[in-house]
């Protein structure tokens, strides 16, 4: 019983060290469209809580408006080029961050109407700079990157669509957060957990 519990204790201390905090967080749905388009979407929409639309313009789109689907097939996301033939760039809110780790998230898909392939860079400071193309058909997934921040920094997510269609890249569900490196102390335990487990099991 003693061992169970002791490999019960470590694995729950190593759980505690690699708890994340959302630092940003947007899916778009709270967005209210400035001139209703179908039924909540909005052309060359710039109305956006955390974010700036510059150079061009970006559409906010509502599930199924235009045939189109948002991440999960409900809510609303952003079509990265928007209705004037001239995609914008799309600029995040300035975020403070923290000497540390820290975890990008967001979901894209393809333009989902036939189009050509679209690209799009994604920045976020230094610390993050991808290219993406997408074919039209391209089903939306979510990508992932970790980083790590030396000194406290403050910067911004930029997605910079190339584009001049109309016709762009799908956006949603973007979030950053930051990711707790485990302590030798609980990588410790933990190790002293498994072990325990496996002389409980043999005993």
């Amino acid at each position: 019983m003693f061992l169970r519990k002791a490999a019960l204790v470590g694995a729950m201390l190593f759980s505690l060290g690699a708890n994340a905090g959302i630092i940003f967080e947007d899916n778009f749905d709270s967005e209210v469209p400035t001139n209703l388009v179908g039924t909540g979407s909005d052309t060359n929409y710039t109305d956006f809580t955390n974010w700036t639309v510059s150079e061009g313009t970006v559409d906010l789109v509502a599930q199924g408006d235009w045939g189109l689907d948002c991440f999960g097939s409900t809510g609303k996301c952003v079509d990265l080029d928007g209705s004037n033939r001239n995609a914008g760039v799309f600029t995040s809110t300035a975020l403070t961050l923290a000497a540390g780790t820290y975890e990008l998230s967001f979901a894209i898909s393809g333009n989902q109407r036939g189009s050509a392939a679209d690209s799009l860079v994604v920045t976020l400071g230094g610390f993050f700079d991808e290219d993406y193309t997408l074919a039209a058909n391209s089903p939306w997934q979510v990508v992932t990157q970790q980083f790590t921040v030396d000194a406290d920094s403050s910067s911004s997510f930029v997605f910079n669509h190339a584009g001049g269609d109309n016709i762009g890249i799908m956006l949603d569900n973007v979030s950053l957060s930051t990711v707790d490196v485990p302590e030798p102390a609980s990588i410790f335990l933990l190790g002293l957990g498994l072990i325990s487990l496996r002389l409980a099991r043999k005993a």
